[in-house]
């Protein structure tokens, strides 16, 4: 795989086709004066704004514009996604601390008080001993009797089974964090693609804005020369179609900025607002891209194929607690009582030790060891697949990286004629030498080159953004 020029496009300045830099003139050109799309004094304020901003990730709904790395901030403090992936590793932190508990003594005491009589009955056995007469008769009196303890229970030693089932949690916390990190990958992915997503309808929206703009004017200046005779009846019927069309055209336009907008602020989290005001300003950057390099790095770098390594190594840590619980546990026990009628009460202390040794258990053992031998095996399956996964997107983002990379070249090419195009026709148009059809032609393929240049340089951010969710970098800057 050959090796690709890496870098970011950036939206500031899209004024299609009007950015010096790029080398073509501005749409609709007219006296030699330039006409911006997106407005220049904009971009002077946007890029004030940012510098304003620099290093702030509050959201507040105060007239400020956001960075693409201030919306994942917001999104990475206020996603619920990532805040259920973070609460799953605090569960197994919680268990892990559970398991490591089988390290320490069980320390438990315990006091009583009853009101109690004193009768007593020699069981059956003495009966020929005592005769019944000899018994001491039966009274009402009670006394008072105090009991007090305090007692350990410390497991000394089950041959590993404590020590493996600790380790196979201490991998599941692993596990979870990985896990985590997916999460927050997927998150400002989303967020990226939901950015760029907006940017590109409002630069679209203003595409279209111009365009209705433009109908208009060709509307009036239709009725202007069938005033004089200049045109039939026709010229104005066909500019007021294509001044609805563009109508139609703007209302879409402004109701996907509206969904790509709702869509970025549900990617954030955001529930309390309508709308926030994006920055369109990106560093532009390059690098060269070599696609097994880049696999390499995502085989080293996904959190995925991590979680799943973890929890690979966590089953083979619990298969073998499992075959460690057939040895025999020592436990050692001990304690310190009180017990009388009355206070100071009469002591006693005790220690020692057990072993307990298991027998048979129903074939649970063997039950347990076959489902995490399986479970172990169906991990071990989807390493495999998730590999394959990750090399085929790594590939598929590093090609789609370039062939965006190369329409943005052809794309302005074809804008640049489209603008030629369009200037001709309407200079033939308003000399009379040329036709609305041929003007409105030129309009239309002038609008969809416009569009088509502003989806490459879209879909050029969205290919990078993969490229970078594909070999698990997304994160680094966060």
């Amino acid at each position: 795989m050959k090796e690709m020029n890496r870098s970011i496009v950036n939206f500031n300045g899209i004024n299609p086709p009007t950015q010096a830099s790029l080398g073509y003139p501005a749409p609709f050109d007219k006296g030699g004066k330039t006409r911006n799309f997106f407005g220049k004094p904009v971009m002077v304020l946007f890029a004030v704004l940012a510098f304003l901003l620099a290093g702030k990730t509050e959201y507040t709904q105060a007239d400020q514009a956001l960075s693409l790395q201030q919306c994942v901030a917001i999104a990475l403090r206020q996603q619920p996604a990532l805040r259920a992936s973070t609460a799953l590793t605090q569960v197994n932190r919680s268990v892990l601390t559970q398991a490591r508990s089988a390290w320490y003594p069980w320390i438990s005491a315990q006091g009583g008080y009853t009101r109690e009589t004193n009768n007593y009955v020699f069981p059956p056995a003495f009966s020929h001993i005592f005769p019944s007469g000899a018994m001491p008769a039966e009274s009402n009196t009670s006394y008072d009797y105090y009991t007090a303890s305090v007692g350990f229970n410390w497991l000394l030693t089950n041959f590993g089974q404590r020590l493996f089932a600790i380790r196979a949690q201490q991998q599941a916390v692993k596990a979870s964090q990985y896990d985590e990190q997916t999460t927050k990958s997927d998150v400002i992915f989303n967020v990226t693609q939901g950015y760029y997503g907006v940017l590109a309808a409002q630069h679209l929206s203003e595409v279209a804005d111009k365009v209705l703009e433009e109908s208009g004017k060709q509307l009036e200046q239709a009725k202007g020369f069938l005033s004089v005779g200049r045109v039939s009846r026709i010229d104005v019927a066909t500019a007021e179609t294509n001044y609805a069309n563009a109508q139609l055209n703007m209302i879409t336009a402004k109701n996907n900025v509206e969904l790509a907008m709702v869509n970025l602020l549900n990617t954030m989290g955001i529930k309390d607002t309508d709308t926030v005001d994006i920055l369109d300003t990106i560093t532009s950057t390059t690098q060269d891209i070599d696609i097994k390099d880049a696999v390499r790095k995502a085989m080293d770098n996904r959190s995925e194929l991590k979680s799943l390594y973890a929890a690979d190594y966590g089953l083979r840590e619990s298969e073998k607690s499992v075959l460690a619980s057939n040895l025999p546990s020592i436990v050692g026990t001990g304690g310190y009582n009180w017990a009388g009628y009355h206070t100071p009460m009469t002591w006693n202390w005790a220690i020692g030790v057990g072993v307990q040794f298991p027998i048979f258990s129903g074939f649970n053992t063997y039950g347990q060891y076959g489902a995490l031998k399986a479970r172990q095996l169906n991990i071990e399956a989807q390493i495999d697949v998730l590999k394959q996964g990750i090399t085929l997107q790594v590939k598929q983002a590093g090609l789609n990286l370039q062939e965006a990379k190369d329409s943005i070249t052809a794309s302005k090419k074809a804008m640049d004629s489209a603008q030629l195009n369009l200037e001709l026709a309407e200079g033939r148009y308003t000399t009379g030498a040329g036709s609305i059809i041929e003007l409105t032609n030129a309009e239309a393929l002038f609008a969809s080159t416009s569009a088509a240049y502003i989806q490459t340089i879209y879909q050029y951010n969205i290919a990078l953004a993969q490229l970078d969710r594909a070999e698990g970098i997304i994160t680094q800057e966060y």
